[in-house]
């Protein structure tokens, strides 16, 4: 059986969280929900220059009930829903602790991109047991992301994140991860729905909706995936340190110093 995990980011520039998350369906699955949500966006879908339809939850958010038929495709057919979640100032916190004497850290520009991507890939291939019963552990997840110019990070330094992975886990990662055009692509507009949310709860101070899908802003749909599993990772300053300290020694290859809050 062949699993696909489609994948986006979504952050607000003038409030703090960052957010990387989507959808894990079988290759059957996402068969069936793109030929479903295609109905609704051309019902419901915004037009691009070339006529294209296609969903962008930015663009829905004065039509939320709308946004609940595309939901309602995803719960039908997405039995695996994952986000990755920090504050940007947090991060920014934490790599001002970072501290190597005589030497100067070149941190990418693109850095909350690939960050967030290498805390997705490590936490969703360790919780991997846990969702056993659904992707027994001997299959690979192939990822999928929005193509956008954060892909140069990830594409650079994919070799070597593989590289430095446990053995016990390695086999579990497929191939450099796949960037497509979101307009074309329905499943990486169901990842920009649920990454959106995700973000958009978590600038509310409302973080436990995420695990409810807690959509009250419109209906419920009445058919739901079973088993449903939602994994939601939450990074906090302290959490970042270790990668950080991790990517400086590997950058200098000199011993680096954790400054105090």
């Amino acid at each position: 059986m062949s699993w696909h995990a489609y994948i986006d980011e979504s952050y607000t520039p003038d409030r703090d969280a960052y957010v990387i998350g989507g959808c894990i369906a079988t290759k059957t699955d996402w068969i069936e929900f793109s030929a479903e949500w295609r109905l609704f966006t051309e019902r419901f879908g915004r037009i691009d220059a070339a006529r294209h339809r296609y969903f962008h939850m930015t663009e829905m958010t004065h039509r939320l009930e709308e946004v609940g038929f595309f939901y309602s495709v995803m719960s039908k057919y997405v039995p695996v829903f994952i986000s990755v979640r920090f504050n940007r100032s947090e991060f920014d916190r934490a790599r001002r602790r970072i501290c190597i004497p005589g030497a100067v850290i070149e941190w990418d520009p693109a850095n909350y991109y690939w960050i967030a991507f290498r805390c997705l890939m490590d936490k969703f291939h360790l919780e991997r047991p846990l969702l056993e019963k659904l992707i027994p552990l001997d299959e690979v997840v192939q990822f999928h992301m929005d193509d956008t110019f954060d892909r140069k990070p990830v594409e650079r330094g994919w070799n070597e994140y593989i590289f430095h992975r446990p053995d016990d886990i390695r086999d579990r990662y497929a191939d450099t991860p796949i960037f497509e055009n979101d307009k074309n692509v329905p499943p990486l507009q169901a990842a920009d729905l649920w990454a959106w949310w995700v973000r958009e709860w978590s600038d509310r101070g409302a973080p436990q909706r995420i695990l409810r899908h807690d959509f009250e802003e419109f209906a419920k749909p009445s058919i739901r995936r079973s088993p449903r599993v939602t994994l939601d990772i939450e990074f906090t300053e302290e959490q970042f340190l270790p990668t950080l300290a991790r990517m400086a020694k590997r950058q200098t290859g000199r011993e680096v110093i954790i400054l105090s809050p």
